[in-house]
């Protein structure tokens, strides 16, 4: 009996637009499970029981600092670190 394989190339991008939000939310669960991402990118909701909305709205604040320290200013920076340095 003959023996055939089938090999599909397709692009990331091309995958990822053909699935629904959820399925994006599983796939970023995913690569997180697997230890391909550190954490959430800050679209995707933690999956903490008891967690309040001001800790969720704090959590995406820091995500927001954390992603985005390329843009931040010199004094901003400076403010960030003399905040933290009180705190340890």
């Amino acid at each position: 009996m003959p023996d055939f394989s089938t090999e599909i190339d397709i692009e990331p991008y091309e995958y990822i637009s053909a699935c629904s939000k959820r399925d994006i939310d599983d796939l970023i669960e995913s690569l997180i499970e697997d230890g391909h991402l550190d954490s959430f990118n800050g679209r995707v909701k933690p999956k903490r029981e008891g967690v309040t909305v001001m800790e969720l709205e704090w959590d995406e604040l820091m995500m927001k600092i954390r992603n985005s320290k390329h843009l931040l200013s010199n004094e901003d920076e400076s403010r960030i670190i003399e905040i933290a340095n009180k705190l340890i």
